[in-house]
């Protein structure tokens, strides 16, 4: 009798620890999933920054949607203003640093960064930049688009 309870408290304890081993590999599972999508997410944004670098407009232009909203200290541009505002800007030598991501919807995420680089001044004049930035990216069948971009320079 003691050796049958012996056995079925083996069994029930194998049970638990196999259902918890389960759970913790579903956990793992989420994670990895969560921590790709991040870092696709992350690497859209270094691809836009990437294009703007390299001056490949058209590159950059795909990855904005049709109804493209950006804020800055000069108003709020639209698609075309944008496009045309980035051509002038001058910027290069961007490193983004401080990358998060926080998820609307499954469709929708939020880019926060700290960018550092050069670029004209509103003055006109090339010079340093450090700046917090919010980019907006939402899914559209197959692709990621920019739907709102915002920075804020640092003194």
């Amino acid at each position: 009798m003691k050796m049958k309870i012996t056995l079925a408290l083996t069994f029930v304890l194998c049970l638990a620890l196999s259902a918890f081993a389960q759970d913790t590999m579903k956990t793992d599972d989420k994670m990895s999933k969560k921590m790709t999508t991040d870092q696709m997410i992350m690497n859209q944004e270094q691809m836009a920054w990437k294009a703007i670098q390299d001056k490949r407009w058209d590159d950059f232009g795909k990855m904005l949607a049709d109804n493209y909203q950006g804020v800055y200290q000069d108003g709020i541009h639209d698609r075309n203003f944008e496009l045309t505002g980035i051509k002038n800007a001058g910027i290069s030598n961007v490193v983004l640093s401080d990358m998060k991501v926080s998820w609307i919807d499954k469709k929708t995420a939020v880019v926060t960064a700290v960018a550092k680089g050069m670029g004209n001044s509103p003055e006109g004049k090339m010079s340093d930049f450090t700046s917090r930035t919010v980019t907006v990216w939402k899914k559209s069948g197959k692709n990621w688009m920019i739907v709102h971009h915002t920075d804020i320079r640092m003194k």
